[in-house]
């Protein structure tokens, strides 16, 4: 029989891959076209992040990590297939640079804590567009979707076994970043209409 903490990982994992779903339906209708520079990104980051999280000992929050590379990776396979567009700026070189940083300095010191800060540091440069997107046109982002990742990564907390940076970092730093694009969006979009 499995523990409460394996399920609350598992539905985490399930949330977050399914919560792409509206945003999807989106994309198919024309309403929305990702960025696939960004989308590139996030994939990378999350795969660095798991990949270290893994190393230095996962627990269940893990599936949190996987259930979302899913979704993105989902997201960014629609992008190379012609539903994407390409916008490189400044954010997503600076972004880039930090992934690098992330992998080297967790290679030279052995210390995958490092990869995961860098990770999150990037993740929230990349981040910046989409929250003052969600901001000034709240209709084009889905509060729904960000709202899951957040509830997940909220289940994720919870349903590690380990309580250390390596396990908790990403997961919180979701809740937070999801949180506030869901309730940015949310929010904006009832005052505007």
């Amino acid at each position: 029989m499995h523990n409460w903490h394996s399920i609350l990982g598992a539905i985490s994992g399930i949330m977050a891959m399914l919560a792409v779903i509206p945003y999807i339906r989106d994309i198919f209708k024309g309403q929305t076209r990702p960025n696939i520079f960004s989308w590139a990104l996030w994939v990378l980051l999350l795969s660095i992040s798991i990949a270290a999280q893994v190393s230095a000992g996962a627990s269940w929050s893990l599936y949190l990590l996987i259930g979302d590379l899913i979704g993105t990776s989902t997201i960014f396979f629609l992008c190379i297939s012609g539903y994407g567009y390409k916008e490189y700026g400044r954010v997503e070189w600076i972004c880039t640079a930090l992934a690098i940083i992330a992998i080297v300095s967790w290679q030279i010191t052995s210390q995958p804590v490092l990869a995961i800060i860098f990770s999150v540091i990037a993740d929230s440069l990349a981040s910046v567009p989409t929250i003052i997107k969600a901001y000034k046109d709240p209709s084009s982002e889905h509060s729904a979707q960000w709202l899951i990742i957040a509830s997940a990564a909220v289940l994720a907390v919870i349903s590690t076994t380990i309580w250390d940076a390596s396990n908790l970092i990403f997961p919180i730093y979701l809740f937070l970043v999801n949180g506030s694009i869901g309730l940015i969006s949310l929010i904006r979009g009832k005052s505007t209409t």
